[in-house]
Order: structure tokens, then C-alpha cells, then sequence
């Protein structure tokens, strides 16, 4: 008797790891019918507002992917991480996509902060990313950029152009007030030179801390120095609370130019704060390319899938999604060196829903449109439009 139960439970034993192996081999074969694509980008923190509507931009383009039958015949599977508004966190996000669930192309680096610290990781283990929205110049020319793009053109550009709407309202005395981070200051590190060069004088340089959440001694020190303009650069939720100080301080007798961080309507979530902008802000943001076809039928798609506007950068990182799309399906593979490789090609006078992206052979967007916006109260509620567009090549 003793040898015919242990004849059964090995019988059993046998047939258990083999229906194990079964299912562990059906989970690998059902893993390899889809293509994985991962976005971490910051859903709370300082610019959750911002990119809780970016990361519903991605799930739109990977919606419409696979309804046109998704990548190289294959469904795409989207994992989503929050960075939190924090370059760790990001990186830990990164990790999290890489490592446990195998994803091998990216949307993230929301901020150049996020970008500069995931970027050497992704050389080192050969994963592309595409950032949507990480500006700075100094993330040009850095050696881990083999696989890292982005769909947003560099600062380089949009520093200047804030510098020209100073000089073209004839401010003379200027104060560079930006958040004392990679973004901030080489924002404004541009705009300070073009500033210069162009017959103003910057009367400081000051830094602050985003997460202070408190400004009155950055601010009163602006006061003393009684400037006619301000160059700001920073986020909504540190904007919120710069403006209601600054509302409280009188400082909206100068003119502020704000950029790209402080566009959205998270900047209106205080009376205050929305009351500054439309008494004294003017500023500038990657622009859409309205009127044309690819942004008006992103614009259609999004609105009748949210109820809603797309704000800045969702359209930016709409178009880095079909982009991996488009350039996954040119290569024949999901592998990042053949998707990076046919990026650079795709990636040539591409009409996308942002305008006309072509990469330059180190990643980088060349050109772009940028929009010249305001603020203003109409039937009782605030908000932004459009004053001027620019193109710069």
C-alpha cells in the first residue's frame, strides 16, 4: 500500500511541474506577441498637473497603434510609472521597467533633471527613451545620449526667444529669476546672455528652491531691486505660489515673461495666482502647429477621448510614441540599436502632431515653433491665449 501512494504523489509531482513548465512556457510565448512599452513620467509632485495630461496623450497614440494593428504585427503593452517630479525617482521608475518587466523603449525624462540622471543608465544597459519635454541645452552633446531622443526642441532656442520678447517691449533692467535646477538655470542662463547681447541689463541672476513653496525673501529682494522685467522660469506648483507672493507684494507693476513650466492650468488654482498672471505675465512655450492636419486631428482624437484640451507637451509626447512606432516597424524589430538607428531616418521632416520634427544626429530636435501667450479673464475664468507664434530654425 505504502508503494502505491508514493507511486501516485510522484505520479502527481511529475504531472504538477509539468503543467508548471507548461504555463510558465505559454506565459513566455503570450509575452512575446506584444511589444512593451514603458512611460514614466510625473503624475504628482511639482509637475503632476502637467503630466498626468501627457501621460494620457500616451495612452491615446498607443490606443490608435493598436488599432491600426499595433508593431510589427504585435499588440503594445504600456507600463506606466510615476517619477513624482524627482530625478530618483525616475531612475527607480526606469529600473522598475527595465529590470522587472523587460521593457526595452521608453517615454520619460519629463525634466531635464530626470533626463540627466536616467540618461547614463540607459546607455550603459542600451535602452532607448524619448523625452518629451526635457529642454535644457546642456543635456547636448552628453556621451549617453546614443539612445536617447527627444521630440522638444533644446532651450537653446526658447531662451532666446523669451529674451527677444523683453527687448521687443523695450525692457532695460532685468532680473533672471529661475528655479535652481538644470532647467532653471540653463533656461536662464540662455535668456541672460541674449539679454545681453541684446542691450539689457540683468541686475541679477536669483535661484530658488522649487520645494521651498516659499518665496517673499526671493521676492522682496526682486522689489528692492526695482526692475521693469522679470525672466521667470519655473513649475506650476512652485508658480502658483511665486505669483500669489509676488500679487501680495505689488511686484505685478513689472512685466514677468514666463516659459513652457509655467503654461498650464494648474497656475490657476488660486485666485491670486491666476489674478498675477493676468495682471503682469506674458511668456512663451513650445508651440502647436494649429491649422495643420496632424495636430488638428491629435487635438480632435484627444478631446473626444478626455473631454478635455491637451495642454503643453501632449502633443510633443503623442508624437515620440508613434515615432517609436513608426521607427520599430522600419527596423522590422523592437530592438533598441535597430529602433534607435531607424529613428534617425523616420525622424527626418516627420509631420507630427507637434509640426515638422527632424533629429539631428546626436538625438536632438532641430527647430521648432514657439508660441507667444497670455493671460487673461473672460466671463469670469482665466485663461491662456495665444498672442504671437514664432518659428525658429
Amino acid at each position: 500500500m505504502h508503494r502505491k501512494i508514493i507511486a501516485v504523489i510522484t505520479v502527481l509531482v511529475f504531472l504538477s511541474a509539468a503543467l508548471v513548465g507548461c504555463g510558465q512556457q505559454a506565459a513566455v510565448d503570450k509575452e512575446e506577441e506584444v511589444v512593451k512599452l514603458g512611460c514614466a513620467l510625473s503624475m504628482s509632485g511639482l509637475l503632476g498637473p502637467m503630466g498626468t495630461k501627457m501621460t494620457d496623450a500616451v495612452k491615446l497614440a498607443v490606443e490608435e497603434i493598436n488599432a491600426a494593428g499595433g508593431i510589427n504585427g504585435k499588440q503594445v503593452k504600456l507600463y506606466i510609472e510615476d517619477d513624482a517630479t524627482d530625478p530618483a525617482q525616475c531612475l527607480n521608475a526606469v529600473k522598475k521597467l527595465v529590470e522587472a518587466n523587460g521593457v526595452q523603449l521608453l517615454i520619460t525624462g519629463m525634466s531635464s533633471g530626470a533626463a540627466s540622471t536616467i540618461g547614463p543608465y540607459l546607455s550603459e544597459r542600451g535602452v532607448l527613451a524619448i523625452s518629451p519635454s526635457a529642454t535644457s541645452p546642456a543635456l547636448t552633446g552628453e556621451p549617453w545620449r546614443d539612445y536617447f531622443f527627444r521630440t522638444v526642441p533644446s532651450d537653446e532656442y526658447q531662451g532666446k526667444v523669451m529674451a527677444q520678447l523683453a527687448l521687443d517691449r523695450g525692457l532695460e533692467r532685468l532680473v533672471v529669476f529661475a528655479m535652481d535646477n538644470v532647467y532653471g538655470v540653463s533656461l536662464g542662463e540662455v535668456a541672460e546672455q541674449a539679454l545681453e547681447e541684446g542691450g539689457a541689463e540683468v541686475v541679477a541672476f536669483i535661484k530658488y528652491d522649487p520645494a521651498k513653496m516659499d518665496y517673499r525673501s526671493e521676492l522682496t529682494q526682486i522689489k528692492s531691486l526695482n526692475p521693469d522685467g522679470v525672466i521667470h522660469v519655473g513649475y506650476n506648483d512652485d508658480g502658483v505660489v511665486v505669483y500669489q507672493q509676488a500679487l501680495d507684494l505689488g511686484l505685478d507693476t513689472a512685466q514677468w515673461i514666463g516659459c513652457d513650466g509655467v503654461y498650464g492650468t494648474g497656475l490657476f488654482k488660486t485666485e491670486a495666482s491666476a489674478t498675477f498672471m493676468a495682471n503682469a505675465v506674458i511668456g512663451t512655450r513650445p508651440g502647436a502647429p494649429e491649422g495643420e492636419e496632424a495636430y488638428e486631428n491629435f487635438v480632435a482624437a484627444y478631446r473626444a477621448e478626455y473631454d478635455a484640451d491637451p495642454e503643453v507637451f501632449c502633443d510633443t509626447v503623442y508624437d515620440a510614441v508613434k515615432l517609436i512606432a513608426l521607427a520599430a516597424e522600419a527596423a522590422g524589430s523592437e530592438d533598441p540599436a535597430k529602433v534607435r538607428d531607424a529613428l534617425l531616418e523616420v525622424g527626418q521632416n516627420y509631420q507630427g502632431a507637434s509640426g515638422t520634427i527632424t533629429f539631428d544626429e546626436g538625438g536632438d530636435r532641430i527647430g521648432g515653433i514657439y508660441e507667444i501667450w497670455d493671460v487673461v479673464k473672460e466671463n469670469g475664468e482665466f485663461k491662456f491665449q495665444r498672442v504671437e507664434k514664432v518659428t525658429v530654425e
